[in-house]
């Protein structure tokens, strides 16, 4: 953590015991926490605000001091009449400009600052073989092909990846205050025959008071700090953005800890492997995350706890229930200069709807209305090299596997899934960047057939 020299005199106006207090009062009411902004460069923004913060407690600071200088100096020329008489006569020198009228005014309680950005993204794919069945510009362990299924190839250009944010900000009494609304144009399309729209939807909308926030945001259980580099989201990732309230508190300089309570969805397979969503969850999807940050990157270890439950969704009049969970380590490491490793495990028998955009569901439900959870597990691996300030080369292999049980979900139903992905990008101008990625993907269905996929993805960025 970068600390900031003291200005000149600084020394002495920490003597004072009152003044000392004070001080460690504002920062005490400095929490670090939560997700900002734009959701993979969000370190950065809160950065800058947190050192216009700073700046401001020291001009502050410098003011107080001179004002303390002052009245000691009226003291003590109260008690020796000498210099009181050598004050009066220069009675007429210039006014001090850092005395109490002139004074930096604090940061405005209660006055919101509000601003706007975004980014526009142009993305052009072509796959082969494709898959109908699915979006072609994402990846899924579903929508790869198998066996002889899917088309020789199909080329596409969307602009849905682009984005708006709005974002507010005000100094309270508790901390800062902030709001986010987020949107994608990733919603329901028009076709393509005629104006290839695309409807907006929200990603995040959320508001922080010092270290709790409440709202849609990413879940706490995923760790957008360890993402892998690449245009689409991989086979295998943990990502849920969904409504919550969390808790987060810097424990040390280089650690802090969030809690929180997320809203609840059970995801089942049935013998017919059609996905059943009962809709009959009586209790959140309850998180913790440690973060560790160091001079060579970040460590996170996130466990999730959660209640997959039944209340007649097959059966009518049968309840089941089963607690399950899962963890997820993950972390970005410094090689050397800017290069980085990203890398992620997770593993549990309740991680189904927080892995790989639920291609994988919690468990299975049989005929009697009684729930089976399944062990689902995934790894990433990405390593990120830049060639100089412009270019970047970006290497990525992620797997997902579960674990179930034939007797109850059919062979149809997807065991594993690997991708492999090779990525360069160019990035000419500050917050544009054009890249071009390779992938291949692979599947397997519990009854050995297999399947895979090539994904030539370009994407050009610029955000604003």
């Amino acid at each position: 953590m970068h600390r900031i020299a003291p200005a000149s005199g600084i020394g002495n106006y920490f003597r004072s015991p009152i003044l000392t207090a004070f001080i460690l009062t504002l920062v005490v009411v400095l929490p670090i926490s939560g997700v900002w902004a734009e959701e993979r460069k969000a370190e950065n923004e809160e950065a800058r605000e947190l050192r216009q913060l700073v700046e401001r407690l020291k001009q502050r600071v410098e003011v107080l001091e001179r004002q303390q200088s002052q009245q000691q100096g009226s003291s003590q020329n109260t008690r020796n009449p000498a210099i009181s008489n050598t004050s009066s006569k220069e009675s007429k020198a210039p006014i001090n400009p850092f005395s109490s009228k002139k004074a930096l005014p604090e940061p405005a309680k209660g006055k919101i600052k509000f601003s706007f950005g975004g980014q526009i993204v142009v993305e052009a794919v072509s796959n082969w073989p494709s898959n109908s069945t699915s979006s072609e510009f994402d990846l899924l362990p579903t929508g790869v092909p198998t066996g002889s299924g899917g088309e020789n190839g199909q080329f596409l250009f969307s602009a849905r990846e682009t984005r708006l944010w709005f974002k507010s900000s005000a100094m309270t009494r508790y901390g800062i205050f902030k709001t986010l609304l987020e949107m994608d144009f990733k919603g329901s399309s028009g076709t393509e025959r005629v104006n290839n729209s695309n409807n907006p939807r929200m990603r995040h909308g959320y508001a922080q008071l010092g270290s709790f926030t409440m709202g849609q945001t990413e879940s706490t259980f995923a760790n957008l700090l360890a993402w892998p580099d690449t245009i689409p989201d991989a086979i295998a990732y943990i990502s849920n953005r969904q409504a919550q309230i969390r808790w987060s508190q810097k424990l040390d300089e280089d650690f802090s800890l969030q809690v929180s309570l997320e809203n609840p969805e059970t995801t089942l397979t049935d013998a017919t492997g059609a996905r059943i969503t009962p809709a009959d969850d009586r209790a959140p999807d309850m998180v913790m995350k440690g973060l560790w940050y160091g001079d060579r990157g970040s460590l996170a270890l996130s466990g999730l706890l959660r209640e997959i439950r039944s209340d007649g969704a097959v059966v009518g009049g049968v309840e089941d229930s089963e607690v399950g969970g899962a963890l997820y380590i993950s972390g970005k490491l410094k090689t050397s200069g800017s290069d980085n490793i990203r890398f992620g495990l997770a593993g549990g028998n309740a991680l189904g709807r927080y892995a790989s955009n639920n291609s994988f569901n919690d468990g299975s439900i049989d005929a009697n209305g009684q729930i089976e959870l399944h062990m689902l597990y995934l790894g990433i691996l990405s390593y990120q090299y830049w060639l100089n300030d412009h270019w970047r080369i970006a290497t990525t292999a992620t797997h997902i596997q579960a674990d179930n049980d034939l007797s109850r979900v059919p062979a149809s139903t997807v065991e594993q899934a690997q991708s492999f992905h090779l990525r360069v990008s160019w990035l000419p101008l500050l917050r544009t960047n054009f890249s071009l990625e390779y992938v291949h993907a692979r599947s397997k269905l519990e009854s050995g057939v297999e399947g895979e996929l090539n994904h030539l993805h370009f994407s050009a960025l610029y955000r604003f």
